[in-house]
């Protein structure tokens, strides 16, 4: 049945997965990966291949994406931050703009306000549960990283990942029956390939031992201090490493799988002819490359992000595009497709004339900056003091198409020439055929910011953030909630909602024991 609308504004179907790679994709060019959904999407779509994040950690990320402004100016210091309420989101401008919202999956929202601009919720980390499963059973509310590849203990019906594309793919059939003539913004938002590194067996037995090590191990003792704490942090042995890489890909390959299903079930039933289709992740993961495991640095591969975009406004068949671009410009480049203004006062910046004219067209971009704030976690309060006076706890980093221009607060700057050296493993600063390179990128890297004004911020955002806190306790990673707004546990049964009292030496995956 064909979507009669009254409307000539476009749909938007926001497909977002957690923690995916730029370059684990049959259409990036991954001989070894199995990504067919993805792949005929983007046989379809405009493809950005130096597309970044704003922030590579979840909340950051999605903070910046949500709000189209950069993590300093948005209050994404660091997990489980809040959207304070001055800040307009993408959904909430649509919202205003007669469009019906909805987040199906997880989002890792600090706080009471669980929505920030979304009509709705069917399903998802509706009680800071971060929507992370933990998998084997017997590690919640912890989690494992490189070590967690497997096969999964959770029942595939159960599983994040298969509930979003079924919950999503009913909310949407609901909707357009209900109100076929209202343009709708929906978000599906996966939980792949984040770890726990699990997926069902089919796709594990698919990859073992038929994926390479780390293309760019990388020297310790040639990284600056930033790195090399974060790798001593995150430092596997071989085993561990091959059995988490199979891991990681067997879960790219089942969010594929995911992600095809929804995608076809909306299109067979005619619901994608008027809807701009975006596919992203929040960041990447290192897989190992420098010894690292993760995100939260200024590499590449944690980093830079796959984008695809097709629908109307856009022009039909696969198109590459190499200019950059941020996950914050795709707030104001779906207002100029949905004929909507963009608000005032963002970061972001419209694309749409090179989605629309890919050969011709040239992103509005000089540079795309990232950053990370180490020292704005907020786990415990009491144990992370914002101490001005810390070196190597935060970076800030500015990216063309080519070249990556780092600092590190009270450390090293760097500059990494992605053409000649992909794997980042020369820093090309002192280099004197770079000197003027260096010195423009770090006017633009300090255009408009300071680490003195950052901390600041920092601290009174810290100051006034108990006001929005939920005084919940965490329950089990999802929740459902039904239309009159009551929401109820979707894992208990998995875990019998164990919240434990958790050492207060543990990291490394563990749901926080906080109050909202």
């Amino acid at each position: 049945m064909a979507n009669q609308r009254s409307s000539n504004r476009p749909n938007i179907l926001l497909v977002l997965t957690d923690q995916h790679r730029y370059d684990v994709a049959g259409h990036a060019g991954d001989p070894h990966v199995h990504t067919p959904q993805l792949d005929a999407l983007a046989d379809r779509s405009v493809r950005f291949d130096t597309a970044l994040c704003a922030s590579p950690l979840c909340t950051p990320s999605r903070m910046c994406l949500l709000t189209g402004k950069e993590a300093h100016r948005c209050s994404g210091w660091n997990n489980h931050w809040v959207l304070f309420p001055e800040h307009v989101t993408w959904p909430g401008h649509f919202a205003s703009h007669g469009y019906l919202t909805a987040l199906i999956g997880k989002m890792h929202f600090g706080g009471r306000n669980q929505m920030n601009g979304f009509h709705y919720r069917p399903y998802g980390d509706l009680r800071h549960g971060l929507g992370h499963q933990p998998d084997p059973l017997s590690m919640y509310p912890g989690y494992a990283g490189a070590g967690s590849g497997g096969v999964t203990e959770v029942p595939e019906s159960l599983i994040q990942d298969v509930v979003v594309t079924r919950e999503t793919l009913a909310f949407i059939r609901e909707h357009h029956d209900a109100e076929p003539a209202r343009p709708w913004f929906v978000c599906a938002s996966y939980n792949r390939p984040h770890p726990p590194f699990t997926a069902p067996g089919r796709y594990l037995r698919r990859y073992r031992d038929k994926i390479p090590p780390p293309r760019a191990p990388g020297d310790p003792e040639r990284l600056e201090p930033y790195a090399r704490r974060r790798r001593e942090r995150t430092q596997e042995n071989e085993e561990t490493t091959q059995r988490g890489r199979e891991g990681y890909y067997a879960c790219v390959d089942f969010v594929d799988d995911c992600i095809g299903e929804l995608l076809n079930g909306l299109e067979a039933d005619g619901l994608l002819e008027n809807t701009i289709v975006i596919y992203t992740s929040d960041h990447g993961e290192m897989l190992g490359d420098q010894g690292l495991w993760g995100k939260a640095v200024y590499f590449d591969p944690a980093v830079r992000v796959p984008l695809l975009i097709r629908g109307p406004g856009i022009r039909e068949g696969q198109h590459a595009v190499t200019d950059p671009v941020s996950l914050m410009d795709l707030f104001p480049t779906t207002c100029a497709l949905a004929g909507l203004p963009a608000p005032d006062g963002l970061d972001g910046m419209d694309f749409s004339g090179v989605l629309a004219d890919p050969a011709g067209a040239q992103s509005p971009r000089m540079i795309v900056p990232s950053e990370y704030f180490a020292y704005g976690v907020l786990v415990d309060l009491g144990k992370n003091p914002l101490r001005l006076d810390a070196p190597h706890q935060a970076w800030r980093m500015v990216r063309d198409e080519r070249f990556a221009y780092v600092e590190v607060e009270q450390g090293a700057a760097l500059l990494f020439d992605l053409l000649n050296d992909p794997g980042q493993t020369e820093n090309r600063v002192g280099d004197t055929e770079h000197a003027e390179r260096c010195r423009t990128l770090r006017d633009l890297l300090y255009r408009d910011f300071s680490w003195e004004a950052a901390r600041a911020n920092l601290a009174r955002d810290r100051d006034r953030l108990p006001d929005f806190k939920s005084g919940l306790m965490p329950q089990s990673p999802n929740q459902y909630q039904l239309q009159d707004g009551r929401v109820f546990d979707a894992d208990g049964a998995l875990y019998a909602a164990r919240w434990l009292r958790m050492p207060d030496d543990t990291s490394g995956g563990i749901i926080p024991q906080q109050f909202g």
